[in-house]
């Protein structure tokens, strides 16, 4: 019978596998849950454990890490039609990796501690390559005793994991690195697009960009992309920053905090959308700056 600490990993999509694949590499037993039959057969090729059911894998783990996309997901894995809260063990972690809305953070943490179940809001950042390579920055926040209980989980895919105070302190800062990160992505779509009107070379563009004082990891990260018009593969949807925008421009209401360049990324965000393309990788958003014929 293997010795190795069971973790239960919902939500296989490009950051779960990549949490998956390091938990495996590091000695953790990985026993999995997505709605996707295809993404349990990946996780058995791997060397995991899937689980027939959210209820099935409540009963083999008493620390969960939770890769689903927004809060809607995470409460209906926690309080759904067979979800997690009641089979969970006394003691168990939920270690939630979504990006949500802190206030909702701090209030799941009190429904959860009344089943005995300790919440650790785990944000992320570095994306699907970062997941991959083990190398994410983790926004960690909820008590220190969970905390630490979900540290070592935390270090097989993060290479900087933080404690930030209470529950809702890592959605706080997630919503900080969102802020940066849409309003990066859409000035790194917004440049290359005006590169591509002016007939630069688009490939030398972004080597020269991207060397310099006016890089970023978005423009080095999608702006290949934005300029091969590769947008099926996708890591992030335009539709993940139209909802993580969205969370921005909440908390900037809440504290009446002026951000006119969040509410821009946001506006190009949606209206990309808005176009039929929210489902497409982020990097599409570059085409909200096309005009009919730019990219003939």
């Amino acid at each position: 019978m293997s010795t190795r600490t069971k973790v239960g990993l919902i939500g296989l999509g490009a950051m779960g596998r990549g949490a998956a694949t390091n938990l495996l590499a590091k000695g953790y037993d990985v026993v999995g849950f997505d709605v996707s039959a295809g993404a349990l057969d990946w996780l058995r090729a791997q060397g995991g454990t899937p689980a027939g059911s959210l209820a099935e894998l409540a009963t083999r783990v008493r620390i969960v890490v939770c890769f689903v996309v927004n809060a809607q997901q995470t409460d209906d894995v926690l309080f759904g039609d067979g979800g997690l809260v009641g089979r969970l063990p006394a003691g168990a972690v939920f270690i939630a990796c979504s990006t949500m809305d802190p206030g909702y953070v701090q209030t799941l943490a009190e429904r959860l501690a009344v089943h005995a179940i300790a919440l650790v809001d785990a944000p992320v950042t570095g994306g699907a390559v970062g997941a991959v390579a083990g190398t994410l920055t983790i926004m960690g926040s909820g008590t220190r005793g969970a905390f630490d209980e979900a540290r070592p989980v935390l270090e097989t895919f993060g290479a900087r994991v933080h404690h930030l105070g209470p529950a809702g302190s890592g959605a706080r800062m997630k919503v900080l690195n969102q802020l940066l990160c849409g309003v990066h992505l859409a000035a790194a779509g917004e440049a290359l697009a005006l590169a591509r009107r002016q007939g630069l070379p688009l490939d030398l563009t972004l080597e020269i960009l991207s060397s310099g004082a006016a890089g970023s990891w978005m423009l080095a990260d999608r702006g290949p992309r934005m300029i091969a018009g590769a947008f099926d593969h996708v890591t992030s949807a335009v539709d993940i920053f139209v909802k993580d925008l969205s969370l921005v421009l909440d908390a900037t209401r809440e504290s009446r905090f002026p951000a006119a360049l969040a509410h821009a990324a946001y506006l190009a965000f949606i209206e990309t959308s808005a176009r039929g393309l929210g489902a497409l990788d982020d990097s599409a958003i570059t085409t909200h700056y096309d005009r009919p014929g730019d990219r003939d």
